[in-house]
């Protein structure tokens, strides 16, 4: 009968696999994010915008759903929704945008997000 390993062994093999699956997550995000840059690099080069635009119309499109049945929502109620699903550089420009704006509406932030992220 075959000797059954002991619980050190296969806690001990487990954490071996561990480290090399942390390792390759690592380097795959490592990876993704030097991709990035480049795709970035060469949109400016180009002058072409990369797919990053689609998030946004993405999440712009998906709040208006949300509020098209809620017909006295205000303004500022969606401009505070909108706010919340903003990060990174995104919520950065949204910042700037509404202290350099002057009654900044939700119809102008629509407007404003399109032109800045899909460049029409």
């Amino acid at each position: 009968m075959p000797r059954q390993p002991k619980m050190g062994d296969r806690v001990e093999a487990l954490e071996k696999q561990m480290e090399n699956v942390t390792t390759t997550l690592q380097g795959l995000a490592l990876q993704m994010q030097q991709q990035s840059v480049l795709l970035t690099e060469l949109s400016k080069q180009t002058g072409k915008r990369t797919l990053e635009a689609e998030p946004y119309v993405g999440d712009l499109s998906q709040s208006e759903s949300r509020l098209a049945g809620k017909k006295n929502t205000s303004d500022a109620m969606r401009m505070k929704l909108a706010r919340l699903s903003m990060e990174g550089a995104k919520i950065h420009w949204f910042n700037l945008l509404m202290e350099t704006e002057d009654d900044l509406s939700w119809e102008k932030l629509k407007k404003a997000l399109i032109a800045r992220y899909v460049g029409r």
